[in-house]
């Protein structure tokens, strides 16, 4: 099993994203993917985000 975290950046030129409204602009939210390899290769990828801080930035969402 590999393992990566990092820290994406985006730009939305707005519109719908995830369901909501979102006006233009960046974001970052931070990621993990973990990988499950066979043979040397990919066999399972799994990835979690932080949707919800995104959209936050975006204003899409208020807190």
């Amino acid at each position: 099993m590999v393992v990566q975290f990092g820290t994406r950046e985006l730009t939305w030129p707005g519109g719908a994203l995830l369901g909501f409204e979102t006006p233009p602009g960046t974001a970052n939210r931070d990621v993990a993917f973990a990988y499950q390899l066979m043979d040397g290769r990919i066999a399972e990828r799994w990835a979690i985000r932080d949707d919800l801080s995104m959209l936050v930035q975006l204003g899409a969402l208020h807190r």
